[in-house]
């Protein structure tokens, strides 16, 4: 369970999540089809990069809690979504930030202590206000009032790729970004089919992302039950609007070398060192070893042709 460290009574704990559909996996269903060998096709799916265009609000109140400095507020999401990707890199996931909108003036929708109520009007302010101007996959609403039944955060279960469902609200409760950027890759784990661990579950070092009770230091790591039930809800389900890559002209987030994108300034980009797999490309500065038309690598067949 997360430790608020601002709630004036110590006893006082916050939960992790309160999920909208509880009906997880079962520990021997898992078993049992993990033992199943995927055809060939399902194997290319899960292997396919996946690419969330991802979209976060900020409340009014995170907008005057942290003195209306916007700068400040965007280095913060800047640095939760790159936690993000770090955690969820693993599972061939990159969190690309499309959006970030800052409700300075006041919000623009009704923000109250029950959960339920504020990720359903923020679901519908999603569907009927942002996608008509937005294009998104998933959006995330930080916030800085207190949900009843200190609830960290809130999201609907395997709902990814939907208009109205494929939202979130997190509390921003701590100044620590590592710790909120816990909670918002929990919440997105249950939006992409991934229900809490149970006690078969663990992970090499620390607490798991999708632990139901989590102390208050960060996660960074999906137990083998979490893979596990996280391809069982891509290969039954095959969420369409995670298959296309994001212009890089759409990313807010700083450029980075290493990042999957081909940003301005730079010649190729093959992931971090430990990621790429490109002969041409130095993944240290993103520039390419040879100049352009060299032959990287023979072609496989007559219908590979020079990329």
């Amino acid at each position: 369970i997360y430790k608020d460290e601002n709630v004036e009574k110590e006893d006082e704990t916050l939960k992790i999540c309160g999920v909208t559909q509880t009906t997880w996996e079962s520990d021997e269903s898992i078993k049992k089809v993990s033992q199943l060998t995927n055809t060939p096709e399902q194997d290319r799916y899960l292997q396919i990069k996946k690419y969330m265009e991802f979209f976060v609000v900020v409340d009014n109140r995170m907008y005057r809690h942290y003195q209306s400095d916007i700068p400040a507020i965007q280095r913060r999401v800047y640095e939760m979504v790159n936690t993000l990707n770090m955690i969820y890199r693993p599972l061939n996931f990159y969190i690309a930030l499309i959006g970030l909108e800052i409700w300075s003036n006041r919000d623009k929708i009704h923000i109250e202590p029950d959960p339920d109520i504020t990720l359903k009007s923020f679901g519908e302010w999603r569907e009927n206000v942002l996608l008509p101007r937005k294009r998104n996959d998933y959006a995330q609403l930080l916030t800085r009032i207190q949900f009843k039944e200190t609830i960290s955060g809130l999201t609907y279960r395997g709902s990814i790729c939907s208009p109205i469902a494929s939202v979130a609200v997190i509390l921003d409760y701590d100044n620590k970004t590592s710790l909120v950027a816990s909670i918002m890759a929990h919440e997105l784990g249950h939006t992409l089919g991934i229900g809490h661990d149970r006690g078969s579950c663990n992970c090499t070092a620390g607490p798991c992302v999708m632990s139901p009770e989590i102390n208050d230091e960060p996660v960074y790591e999906f137990s083998s039950c979490s893979v596990k039930e996280h391809q069982m809800y891509l290969l039954r389900e095959r969420p369409q609007c995670i298959l296309n890559k994001p212009m890089s002209t759409d990313i807010i987030t700083p450029i980075v070398c290493g990042n999957f994108f081909v940003d301005v300034g730079e010649e190729c980009d093959c992931g971090s060192p430990q990621d790429c797999q490109s002969a041409c490309c130095d993944a240290a500065t993103c520039k390419l070893k040879h100049e352009k038309g060299a032959e990287c690598r023979a072609a496989k067949d007559d219908c590979d042709l020079p990329e």
